[in-house]
């Protein structure tokens, strides 16, 4: 049976200490994780900001992402009565002129302005969200705030001279105004995750992804962060895997991820690779997709959103059952 990863209670302030490098799993998120220079470091370096917001209602994920020779910004909403209708933005900039990406997770602010459309995630004691985007059923306007909580970092180290760093967190208390066209959207009992990362990222990268925040069946706040294929050490072993269960961070071991011959509309399945720790099924109630070739930069991958069931039990924690928890799972294959 594999271990669960330990975490260290305390971060360096910085990747880059006296000492070297500064590898590791931590609690606390790195205030500057800066990567060590690089030949064409710039174009090298990918990068992105996600926040996933759900409540019983409606659910949006956003993200910045700065790949050095361009940049993109998506959301997507969803009204969870009528998922397969999902509302979409995402628009290119070349040589990432329309985004400013922060220096760290918790300081400074990521910007995306192009045209009219404005994203913005800033940190303040936590991360303000401010989106004013057109769609096709009208501007989808937010102030979205988001509260920090129980968190993952991860230093990893990818290859020689290919260093990692990723902050991780879910089930984080969210509020704030939302609203498309003339409508509103209660924001009461909304629940974020959150993924930033910054990487050397290898030129050819595959990665599995789940995550979701929501609620257990006795009331608890439940978020989840798995992946498979980038910061694996040994192999089948993601040092990213962890469980957030009110404002705890609880290391998981390694997961399998059970495709099915079509991930985007059937159900995948889940499991720890110790058969303890997680035992989900995922049910898609719509995808994002995109299958893009380039010649030097390509981009196959799948992003399903919908339903997890099952259950989730940490070491020392009583087990979770997940009953609905509304996220997303993801298979991508890149060259970039």
């Amino acid at each position: 049976m594999e271990e669960t990863l330990p975490i260290a209670p305390s971060a360096p302030p910085s990747l880059v200490t006296p000492a070297g490098f500064a590898y590791g799993r931590f609690r606390e998120p790195i205030a500057e994780p800066r990567l060590p220079p690089s030949l064409f470091g710039r174009f090298r370096t990918k990068e992105w900001h996600y926040h996933s917001i759900v409540t019983d209602d409606w659910f949006l994920g956003v993200a910045l992402v700065g790949l050095g020779y361009a940049a993109n910004a998506f959301l997507y909403f969803v009204e969870r009565r009528a998922p397969d209708r999902r509302l979409e933005y995402e628009a290119i900039s070349p040589l990432a002129r329309a985004l400013e990406f922060a220096p760290s997770s918790i300081r400074g602010r990521s910007q995306w302005q192009k045209g009219l459309d404005h994203v913005s995630i800033e940190y303040r004691e936590g991360w303000r969200l401010e989106l004013d985007v057109g769609l096709s059923e009208g501007r989808l306007e937010g102030d979205l705030q988001i509260s920090p909580d129980a968190s993952l970092a991860l230093s990893f180290e990818l290859g020689r001279a290919r260093p990692a760093y990723t902050h991780k967190a879910a089930a984080l208390l969210a509020r704030g105004e939302l609203s498309l066209g003339a409508r509103s959207f209660s924001c009461e009992g909304a629940l974020a995750t959150l993924d930033w990362t910054r990487s050397l990222a290898r030129r050819h990268t595959h990665w599995k992804w789940a995550s979701f925040a929501g609620r257990s069946r006795d009331g608890r706040r439940i978020g989840l962060n798995l992946s498979a294929e980038v910061y694996d050490d040994p192999p089948g072993v993601s040092h990213e895997n962890a469980a957030f269960v009110d404002g705890e961070t609880h290391a998981l071991g390694g997961v399998t991820f059970q495709l099915p011959k079509d991930p985007a509309r059937e159900p995948w399945r889940i499991r720890s690779s110790n058969g303890a720790e997680v035992d989900l099924e995922f049910q898609p109630l719509g995808a994002r997709a995109q299958k893009l070739n380039l010649g030097l930069v390509k981009s196959d991958f799948v992003q399903p959103y919908g339903l997890f069931q099952g259950k989730l039990a940490p070491q020392g924690v009583e087990p979770a059952d997940v009953s609905g928890a509304f996220g997303v799972v993801e298979d991508h294959d890149a060259v970039w």
